[in-house]
């Protein structure tokens, strides 16, 4: 899971996930919750990541409180049967969207790049509130950037692990001129100092990720100076099965 700020995790249970969402949110705090795993193997191990994250989605929905659930393709069928995928993102959307529950799509290993903006773009002509993760290092960022454009959702921005600041920045201020919420995924200190420097994080449009563990009066003073944070939290393992 591409969390990009980094962080632990919060447990191996969606009770804990859900637990802690709903006591930052009543801080006032925006949330994204990943379920974590390897890559699943077959397809009952699809079906098993598709109905835990369902099952995460029920239980935030009941709880009252509306966030944003981050999901790995890989762990609901990408290397398995790409239609498969598709259709276990289609069954996670319609659910999300009967709570107010947004999905956004996480990276995976760049030469599954093409794959994930492909599902997603399909996905996105349909349900327009799904968002897609960029990673800012990769050659094809700024033409990745040009084929999400057309669509609606959040677009999430990881630095990559090879960080350049020019080219995050370059990316995050394309992707914040469009109008679309844009989510600055950057475990670089330095990075988040440097858009807020030149103004990227005075937008309305743009949050900051920050990690689970990150200490409240760090998140107050994100808030106070206006970054609009949210945080981060992963929890679990294997696929349930």
């Amino acid at each position: 899971m591409n969390m990009g700020s980094g962080g632990a995790v919060v447990g191996m249970r969606r009770e804990d996930a859900v637990y802690e969402a709903v006591r930052l949110m009543y801080r006032g705090y925006s949330t994204s919750l990943a379920y974590i795993g390897g890559e699943a193997n077959g397809a009952r191990e699809c079906v098993a990541a598709k109905n835990e994250l369902r099952r995460l989605i029920d239980m935030l929905g009941v709880a009252g409180r509306s966030s944003t659930i981050l999901v790995e393709l890989s762990r609901i069928g990408l290397g398995v049967d790409e239609e498969l995928a598709f259709r276990q993102l289609e069954e996670l959307v319609r659910e999300a969207s009967v709570y107010g529950i947004a999905i956004t799509i996480d990276a995976e290993k760049p030469n599954r790049t093409a794959s994930v903006l492909d599902i997603y773009k399909r996905a996105a002509s349909r349900y327009p509130g799904i968002g897609v993760t960029l990673r800012a290092n990769s050659q094809d960022a700024e033409e990745e950037l040009n084929e999400i454009l057309p669509f609606s959702g959040r677009i999430r921005i990881l630095e990559g692990e090879e960080g350049d600041t020019a080219a995050y920045l370059r990316l995050a201020r394309r992707a914040i001129a469009s109008g679309r919420l844009v989510s600055l995924a950057a475990n670089d200190e330095a990075i988040r100092r440097e858009a807020r420097s030149v103004g990227l994080l005075a937008a309305l449009n743009v949050e900051v990720e920050l990690p689970y563990g990150t200490r409240s009066e760090l998140l107050d003073e994100a808030r106070t100076r206006g970054d609009r944070p949210r945080v981060i939290l992963a929890y679990g393992g294997q696929a349930m099965v």
